[in-house]
């Protein structure tokens, strides 16, 4: 009972129209279950084992250094500034500041999309 009311929420959530694509989303979360659960599960959290494992995981090393490196360049080319103060800039030089941040950001938009 408890499966087929799950199943009916994630279909009602995620919007899936056939059976078979209720049952690969169920799936997932099943295999997320599975690979989430680790014996004592307490005793992970507060030793910080979890979080160990996870740095000598060479996959997720990989990804927290490409996203502490994203995060600094962030900050040291000072476009989060430009973001922030867009507004603020634009007070003033045109009728709607709002405007003028939805354009930056458009052209950030468009400049990542050249760059890749």
């Amino acid at each position: 009972k408890k499966s087929r009311r799950a199943r009916l929420i994630i279909k009602k959530l995620r919007g899936l129209r056939h059976d078979h694509e209720i049952e690969t989303e169920v799936n997932h979360f099943i295999s997320a279950s599975h690979a989430q659960s680790c014996g004592d599960a307490e005793e992970w959290t507060n030793s910080g084992g979890a979080f160990v494992a996870m740095i000598n995981d060479d996959r997720m090393w990989k990804l927290l250094v490409c996203s502490l490196i994203l995060q600094m360049a962030q900050q040291l080319c000072g476009i989060n500034a430009v973001f922030y103060y867009s507004t603020m800039f634009f007070d003033g030089l045109i009728e709607n500041p709002l405007i003028g941040t939805a354009i930056v950001g458009g052209v950030n938009v468009a400049a990542t999309y050249v760059a890749l």
